[in-house]
């Protein structure tokens, strides 16, 4: 029995919840497809971008972008003054909108992270979506 059958109950698909994660070796720089499991509408995606407060003109940024729409699934950044300030930082952390069982080539520029995770299930299913992909 197939995996789409099995999911099925009454002719609705059970939603299971799961997580993909890729290093930051995977993620730098690399194009990657990514298809969306069966009754997911949202993927949540998160990363924590490498810094330090000491380090003096510290510019990291990173981002998730669909390459046939150019929508950015996620980016962040870590800048510091001359002086090794924090300037200003941000996490990746979005709920991006999606359509179910398709598959999205995604342009992973990573490399200052500490990798990437897409995370999926009911829960995320109920959150309001910060970019839309549909």
């Amino acid at each position: 029995m197939g995996l789409n059958r099995m999911m099925m109950k009454n002719g609705e698909v059970k939603v299971e919840d799961g997580s993909k994660y890729w290093t930051w070796n995977d993620a730098n720089n690399k194009t990657i497809s990514f298809t969306v499991p069966p009754g997911i509408k949202r993927i949540k995606v998160t990363s924590s971008i490498d810094g330090g407060e000491g380090d003096p003109d510290l510019s990291n940024y990173a981002n998730i972008k669909n390459t046939s729409t150019s929508k950015v699934w996620g980016e962040g950044w870590f800048y510091t003054t001359p002086e090794g300030e924090v300037d200003d930082a941000a996490d990746i952390d979005s709920i991006v909108g999606v359509t179910p069982n398709k598959t999205y080539r995604l342009l992973f520029n990573c490399y200052y992270t500490s990798g990437v995770t897409f995370s999926w299930g009911k829960a995320i299913n109920d959150m309001k979506p910060t970019v839309e992909d549909y």
